[in-house]
């Protein structure tokens, strides 16, 4: 007998239920708390997204260097002088020479729209029915503005860019130099088996590798193919606009046609207009359409993928993320490529999904 007013204690099961119902309502509390916290972190990091992509990229490119000198000093010099390479050995001289070849450009069009205005030109018919119905000064002027505005911030010196550039070199050295412990780090967070996850690994740094130097080569040919028909066509100096068509054609908003459009319409001025459409039908059917062409060609062959999907993550890419997602596009490919060759590895016979080896 019980005596009144004793409370009885609850039954086991009951309290078992109330339990599980805590720890259920906690993990959801904590997944949803995880959850919140991981938006949070993107919305910090997404504006340095283009710094951390090009030093991720960059990082598995200065790889092998960073190795040699690691074998031979501490951790922090050898990445160092691996960040002080990439900068003083292929960004400097880039930036510079994009300066150059901008500056070339646009005086370029500030010259033929003088010679324009001063009418110091050969008198042809065609010229001046040109003229009574465009103001050609003005639109080589407008030409002008727009070369001016779509200026890329590396040759802006712009505050952002500055700081996006800083910020890519820092992350670029604990890249560098912590590139062990954080994949030891990545590999513990992904719910995939130590083979599983060097593979994935592998086909990251091999789309980067691809990416990168596809893309360079297929620059370097269209500057050789411009050089080419400068040369052909007998205008000053094929060589160099040659390179700087190779040089202006890894940026988007500016290409090739910076570099043959004022050409073109130089020899168009002058009367020499046959030469002047074999020159814009080259640089608009060859040397701009080829990118396109033979970019996804040489990635997807170098990677083992469709030409399909390497275009389409490429334009996606860029889409999306501007000029980072010249690396993520594909990268984000072969990522899930290579999940979805997880996933058919661990299908069993029957169809059963096999969570774990």
């Amino acid at each position: 007998m019980r005596q009144s007013g004793q409370i009885e204690p609850a039954e086991p099961h009951a309290r078992d239920a109330v339990f599980s119902s805590r720890k259920s309502v906690g993990e959801i509390s904590l997944l949803l708390l995880t959850g919140l916290a991981f938006y949070l972190c993107w919305q910090l990091a997404s504006p340095f997204l283009a710094a951390i992509t090009w030093a991720l990229a960059l990082a598995v490119v200065t790889h092998p260097l960073h190795r040699r000198l690691e074998a031979r000093l501490s951790p922090n010099m050898a990445a160092f002088l691996a960040v002080f390479a990439v900068l003083f050995i292929f960004i400097a001289p880039g930036i510079f020479l994009f300066q150059q070849g901008y500056d070339e450009a646009r005086n370029a069009f500030s010259g033929l729209e003088q010679q324009i205005s001063n009418a110091r030109m050969q008198p042809q018919p065609w010229l001046e029915w040109l003229k009574a119905r465009f103001d050609l000064a003005a639109e080589v002027k407008r030409a002008a503005l727009l070369l001016a505005g779509q200026a890329p911030a590396a040759l802006s010196g712009s505050v952002q860019f500055l700081t996006q550039f800083f910020l890519m070199l820092l992350i670029l050295f604990y890249f560098l130099r912590d590139r062990e412990q954080l994949l030891r780090y990545l590999g513990r967070l992904l719910p995939l088996s130590s083979p599983e996850t060097g593979e994935l690994f592998r086909r990251i740094s091999e789309t980067i590798y691809a990416t990168l130097y596809g893309n360079l080569a297929v620059k370097l040919i269209q500057g050789a193919l411009g050089g080419l028909m400068f040369w052909i066509l007998g205008l000053p100096a094929p060589v160099p606009f040659g390179a700087l068509m190779a040089l202006f054609a890894m940026l988007p908003l500016i290409g090739t046609a910076f570099v043959w459009a004022p050409a073109a319409l130089w020899l168009f001025l002058h009367g020499s207009w046959i030469k002047a459409l074999v020159l814009v039908l080259w640089g608009a059917l060859v040397i701009s359409l080829i990118d396109n062409l033979l970019y996804p060609i040489l990635v997807a062959s170098e990677i083992k993928m469709h030409t399909l999907g390497i275009l389409l993550s490429v334009f996606g890419g860029l889409i999306v993320f501007g000029m980072a997602g010249l690396v993520l596009g594909p990268v984000l490919l072969a990522i899930t490529v290579a999940l979805v060759q997880v996933w058919t590895r661990r299908l069993g016979s029957s169809g059963d999904i096999q969570l774990s080896k």
